[in-house]
């Protein structure tokens, strides 16, 4: 077995791995992350398996290992094959997944001249020979630098530069950002007499050195050999290994608990309801049961209906058996008292993973995971790929979330499809959660794909013992507010539940998920709207403290203006609503009231989210102002009034999904209200009043939501009838962007006539929504039909160009 398939960090199609061979000295195993030659770099790559033959006559030297040891397990490279393949990904950027943090690099190139080829200069264009000139007088340069002084084109020039030997190329393996650290003990070897004493050594013994060794040897454990050199000097400990009558110890050391969770006491005790008892009893049972089919549920409960209850009763039973669960969050800012729970039950054996962690704390608590030193592993989509050694459950928590698709870097996994795949690789049993579930997962347990649990009721609080009732719901129609005079964003009716809840020492939650004070800047003379010159969008006016301009895809910022720039009017207006007005308006409305706002941009200027809900559940905020954060995981019994202040944003986007998600929405935030021992009241403002999406979550029904979904998109054609492709194409040319969309259609068009294809449908080629963003614009189209993956079989897709299998969105 002298070669090895390896993928290779490199833009190439998907489940691709290339052959290269062993040198002699080198003894390899698949997981391993390796340096190789590929074309005229070297490149990071991850032996796949091992072979006896290659795939082709002539390979190349795999140059040297990364890590000495493998760092992807079997199944993580089985799971890595399962997404490459689905999602249409290379195989390497599936495999990243799997790797610890700080490991991949690229290598760094430097050039330097080559002496004695001067007669060759007269040959280069002008530019090539100001660039290789100026190199002649450096002791070397960057190969990114260089290629900047070549203009355009200059990566391939760089490549004739150094065939005709006018350039030499340099080339530095990194060691990984992060390694591990070491630190090293010194132990006592020998035996004692019986009386528990040590022998003494020779006469004429250093004193340093005996000083040392008495130290060792009356330490009850290993002692830090830095505390040797220190207190005897360097050297001292070196003597006594040499000697015999000390050995050496390294342990790897371990940066302080990665937690955003506080450690509590013990966890209080509670009774479960026969729904959630009998929920439980059924999960066990399929835990025991390897051989039991399908290895997934569905548990559908109302909001307050102690869903994670189960969740924690699962884990129990699975740590019990001595394996590991995977708890999955929509954001760990989202859900802290679900955190606070598992770490009470659980304590110091949850891993909890999230962005804020430095790079150090998630490379320790990386390779503490891989050792089996954590039951649990707590954090969003991410923490899938956590290298437990025997995982036996793995829980997704508001499973209905988007935030469970990867839609930044390949591969663009869903969160959900993956881990019922570790499912049937692993034999864990995956356990999905939701008051509002994917319409889509729902028809799967209809249909038998999951098996369903149902938990209708609230449960009773720990302190209580009736349940509380579902929250009271008035929609409020924005239409007649206007007819009859009402200019504010509060209607008259929430205006005065917003008082009465304040002076009754209540607290309130009102929700919109839109951020800033307005989303349009407008000239009132002319129309024209400050839109950011990177995206086409407006761009979003931010009060006090910030007073400026932003746009919320770029983050690009600017000054609000004083005159227009179109027609020089100082007629500027801010139209619409935000979060930040939101705040100034309920501060006018009841005088000297504790109101907060809980949005991205509340925690990017320093506020933690673990503060903001200290401050709610101690009751110093009486009015919480916040976007989709406020909507789930909160639960404070003083909470009575839920406030929506517009229900129509985000409703009618051009997306099949858009009724499906206001809704959910809308159920999850009305569940705030109402858990303590007084009712809920929600109050839900809308200029559709008799939009269905909205009537059936003001009634929390979910049957009629998913009924009017499920008959819409049996019409349309959409998931979960038919699978969905959306691709996507990026160029700061307009023209191009859109020929290269076009001449893809046509394609598959020819293909879908070629094959006599009926059920595969091409929407499209159209611009995105938005049309551009960050600089590129955007033109998409979406395949929808069966079976999409064998129709796209040895289908070659152009460079700018994004394949999203499953979208969660086709804008």
């Amino acid at each position: 077995m002298r070669y090895a398939e390896v993928a290779v960090d490199a833009p190439v199609a998907h489940s691709r791995t290339f052959s290269y061979s062993i040198p002699s000295l080198l003894s390899l195993e698949p997981g391993q992350l390796v340096w190789v030659p590929f074309g005229r770099r070297v490149a990071q790559g991850v032996v796949v398996e091992l072979a006896s033959a290659p795939q082709v006559e002539v390979t190349r030297d795999i140059l040297q290992p990364v890590e000495p040891s493998p760092l992807v397990a079997t199944v993580g490279l089985e799971l890595a094959r399962w997404l490459s393949d689905y999602y249409l990904c290379s195989l390497y950027d599936a495999i990243a997944l799997f790797l610890p943090p700080g490991f991949e690099a690229q290598v760094r190139s430097r050039l330097t001249a080559v002496p004695g080829n001067e007669d060759l200069l007269p040959s280069l264009k002008a530019q090539s020979r100001a660039a290789v000139e100026n190199l002649a007088g450096r002791r070397a340069l960057g190969e990114q630098e260089f290629v900047k002084l070549l203009g355009r084109g200059g990566e391939r020039e760089v490549h004739r530069l150094v065939d005709k030997g006018l350039v030499r190329r340099q080339v530095d393996l990194p060691r990984p950002r992060i390694v591990p650290r070491y630190s090293c003990y010194l132990l006592p070897i020998g035996a004692r007499d019986p009386g528990g004493a040590w022998p003494e050594p020779p006469d004429r013994f250093p004193n340093r050195q005996l000083g040392l060794l008495r130290a060792v040897r009356s330490q009850p454990g290993p002692f830090p050999m830095s505390l040797g050199n220190k207190e005897f000097g360097q050297g001292v400990a070196d003597a006594l290994v040499r000697k015999g009558l000390l050995a050496m110890e390294w342990l790897r050391d371990e940066t302080s608990a990665a937690s955003n969770a506080p450690e509590h006491g013990i966890a209080p005790s509670f009774t479960l309801t026969p729904e959630q008892a009998g929920a439980v009893s059924r999960i066990i049972e399929v835990v025991d049961d390897p051989s039991a089919k399908p290895r997934s549920f569905l548990l559908h409960g109302v909001t307050g209906s102690g869903k994670t209850e189960v969740y924690i009763q699962a884990i129990q039973h699975v740590v019990e058996l001595g394996q590991q669960a995977i708890f999955l969050v929509p954001e760990i800012s989202l859900t802290p008292q679900t955190l606070e729970r598992l770490t009470s039950r659980f304590p110091g054996r949850v891993a909890i993973i999230h962005s804020r962690l430095t790079p150090r704390q998630r490379f320790d608590q990386w390779w503490r995971i891989r050792e089996g030193g954590y039951d649990v592993v707590v954090g969003p989509r991410s923490a899938l790929f956590a290298p437990l050694p025997s995982l036996g459950l793995v829980v997704i928590d508001e499973e209905h979330e988007w935030t469970y698709k990867q839609e930044e870097a390949q591969p663009l996994y869903h969160a959900r499809s993956v881990a019922l795949e570790l499912s049937r690789l692993t034999g864990a049993v995956v356990l999905l959660g939701s008051a509002t579930p994917d319409v889509e997962t729902y028809h799967r347990s209809e249909r038998g794909g999951h098996r369903l649990l149902e938990l209708p009721s609230r449960v009773p609080a720990p302190d209580s013992r009736t349940a509380p009732m579902l929250a009271q719901v008035e929609i409020c129609d924005m239409r007649q507010e206007l007819r009859e005079g009402n200019r504010s964003i509060f209607s008259r009716r929430l205006a005065q539940a917003l008082r009465d809840c304040v002076k009754a020492g209540r607290q309130a939650i009102l929700f919109l998920n839109r951020r800033g004070s307005a989303p349009i800047v407008q000239c009132r003379d002319c129309g024209f709207v400050a839109s950011c010159p990177r995206c086409s969008v407006s761009m979003t006016y931010h009060g006090a403290p910030a007073e400026r301009l932003f746009c919320h895809r770029c983050n690009r910022r600017s000054r609000l203006p004083r005159h227009c720039r179109q027609c020089g009017s100082e007629r500027i207006r801010q139209l619409g609503i935000g979060t930040q007005r939101v705040v100034d308006e309920v501060a006018a409305l009841i005088p000297g009231v504790s109101v907060e706002r809980w949005d991205a941009d509340a925690t990017r200027s320093g506020v933690s989210s673990g503060e903001i809900m200290r401050r709610l559940q101690s009751g110093e905020t009486q009015v919480l102002v916040g976007t989709q954060l406020v909507a789930k995981g909160l639960d404070v019994p003083n909470v009575t009034l839920v406030g929506v202040i517009l229900a129509d944003v985000g409703l009618y986007l051009p997306d099949f999904r858009s009724g499906e998600r206001s809704f959910g929405l809308l159920c999850q935030v009305a569940g705030r209200a109402g858990r303590g021992a007084e009712r809920g009241q929600v109050v839900i403002q809308t200029y559709s009043p008799d939009n269905l999406s909205i009537l059936a979550a003001a009634d929390q029904d979910y049957a009629a939501m998913y009924r009017q979904e499920l008959q819409g998109r049996q019409q349309l054609g959409n998931p979960p009838f038919n699978e969905l492709v959306h691709l996507v194409y990026h160029d700061v040319n307009d023209n191009f962007c859109q020929r290269q969309a076009t001449a893809m259609a046509r394609q598959l068009r020819q293909r879908v006539y070629a094959q006599g294809l009926t059920d595969v449908d091409i929407v499209g080629p159209a611009p995105g929504i938005p049309s551009r963003l960050r600089g590129r614009f955007r033109w998409h189209l979406v395949v929808r039909g069966r079976d999409l993956h064998r129709f796209l079989e040895n289908l070659s897709f152009p460079r700018g160009c994004t394949v999203d299998v499953d979208p969660a969105h086709v804008m």
